[in-house]
């Protein structure tokens, strides 16, 4: 089932929200400045949800703004430095829109990145076939967003996600409940999703990969975004005796921890839960996140690179917090990795870039990053695997000073703790 915010979405092209003479003026801008550095500089457009107080865009805008701090302070790039220009998309597709159109026909910018629902990303294709300006993703995750440049390469090349989609993440869950099921027992395991295009793959997918390693998967359900109260939810996965629940959620994390917590729920919480990613989350919740486990791209502890420690310790310092997952890895590791392209090939042009940026290799916060090729199923996502980036799975728990800490308890080769069972099982 697709929730109603993407039923019916067609790949229109948007031209023109930013006033009557858009459209006209944009001929200049396409394919980025064609040169070694402008008078102007280098500029980055960088789409961010309510930065400054949504964790996912704040962690969007902060790590955006330390890579082009780090490139400036490094003489900047082609002889200039960068501006960074941020505009809050607000979650709406309209003002997403306007925004970009604003950075590409105003601001003449050279790359965009960033947005985190796939609704938004969804619309925005067109956008960017149609200016031709190089977008690094930094937060959305549906497969979708790939099938554009599966259907018409050549149309949408200009987008690049260095993190993959929800169905590497769902094989990554998948495997972690297989290591839960011989670990610790977990035999029946129950699947709650958000209703956002992004889970999608959670529902179709994940019960199948479990099954096919001995887990019985009894419930599978689908819930509203504006969810608040769990309980009926809980009580029916309780009738169905699940040892643990795997849920994929952004935006309703925080009743859902908190009921499970003070109603003592019979079973464990896992999956892909978005806003428990965030390093600030044991705190936003009271503390409610305790025994609750998550799959990410990257936590500071996880050492998934020779460059996460040192990364994860000055975003610390620089901001007091410990960076947030893909909005935070995944965008800095964009920028860099798309300024290291353009100072090879000494342009911004992105016929140019484009190419370039599709076959390099990028040693990252999380790892190796390559993208995908063109005839793959998800062209220009980044690729997977034990030499390349590879996902991992923490708990929170609380250290000898009452501290919120994310521990990793797999895979193995990286795991900084064993898992803890909640006291009231």
């Amino acid at each position: 089932m697709r929730d109603n915010a993407t039923q019916g979405i067609d790949r229109r092209r948007f031209v023109g929200m930013v006033g009557a003479g858009a459209t006209m003026s944009v001929a200049g801008c396409l394919g980025g400045t064609d040169s070694s550095g402008g008078s102007d500089g280098v500029q980055i457009g960088l789409l961010a949800f309510e930065p400054g107080s949504a964790p996912q865009g704040t962690a969007q805008k902060q790590a955006a703004q330390m890579a082009v701090d780090e490139l400036n302070d490094d003489g900047g790039l082609l002889g200039e430095d960068i501006q960074l220009h941020v505009a809050n998309y607000q979650g709406d597709t309209t003002t997403a829109e306007n925004r970009y159109l604003e950075f590409v026909v105003e601001d003449g910018v050279d790359m965009t990145a960033g947005v985190f629902r796939t609704e938004v990303m969804l619309d925005l294709m067109d956008n960017i076939a149609e200016h031709q300006v190089v977008h690094i993703s930094g937060g959305n995750t549906s497969p979708e967003v790939s099938q554009f440049l599966a259907d018409d390469y050549d149309q949408y090349k200009y987008h690049f996600r260095p993190y993959g989609n929800a169905v590497i993440w769902v094989e990554s869950v998948a495997e972690f409940a297989g290591y839960m099921h011989e670990e610790e027992g977990w035999d029946t395991v129950g699947i709650l999703n958000e209703e956002f295009e992004w889970t999608q793959p959670f529902s179709d997918d994940l019960p199948g990969l479990l099954e096919d390693q001995g887990i019985d998967v009894p419930y599978n359900e689908r819930y509203p975004g504006d969810t608040d109260n769990f309980t009926p939810l809980f009580d029916s996965l309780e009738s169905e005796g699940v040892d643990a629940v795997l849920m994929s959620m952004a935006h309703t994390a925080g009743p859902a921890q908190i009921q499970w917590r003070d109603e003592e729920r019979d079973f464990a919480i896992a999956g892909l839960i978005s806003q428990i990613n965030d390093p600030g989350a044991h705190e936003a919740f009271d503390g409610a996140t305790e025994f609750a486990m998550s799959n990410t791209p990257g936590v500071h502890k996880a050492e998934l690179s020779d460059q996460t420690t040192s990364f994860a310790e000055d975003y610390y310092d620089e901001y007091g917090v410990y960076p947030n997952d893909a909005f935070a890895y995944a965008t800095y590791d964009g920028i860099k990795m798309w300024a290291e392209v353009v100072a090879q090939e000494e342009t911004t042009d992105s016929e140019t870039i484009v190419p370039a940026l599709a076959s390099h290799t990028y040693e990252g916060t999380r790892g190796t990053i390559e993208f995908n090729g063109e005839d793959s199923e998800f062209p220009h996502d980044a690729v997977f695997g034990e030499d390349r980036l590879r996902r991992v799975n923490f708990q929170w728990q609380v250290d000898d000073d009452g501290e919120g800490v994310q521990e990793v308890i797999y895979p193995d080769d990286l795991a900084t703790s064993d898992y803890q069972e909640p006291e009231w099982f």
